[in-house]
């Protein structure tokens, strides 16, 4: 069973055998997803249609979250 995530710009997942991609982007044609545009740590991109994505059975990774000077000092 595939698991369905939503692609994400800028968020990391990883499929079957550990590779880790970045959605880069998402191209819309008359207001629907087309096409992803992925990225793996080495910089190769590659585009995808969105039948291809939901059956890549991806994980979701948690993204990196930017903190703030404030939330930075508050947690040392």
């Amino acid at each position: 069973m595939f698991l369905q995530q939503k692609p994400i710009p800028g968020y990391w997942y990883s499929n079957f055998s550990g590779q880790l991609i970045q959605v880069r982007a998402i191209v819309y044609l008359a207001g629907e997803r087309k096409r992803i545009v992925l990225e793996d740590i080495s910089g190769k991109r590659e585009f995808v249609d969105i039948e291809s994505w939901h059956g890549m059975d991806l994980v979701l990774h948690s993204p990196v979250v930017e903190q703030s000077e404030d939330e930075v000092a508050r947690d040392t």
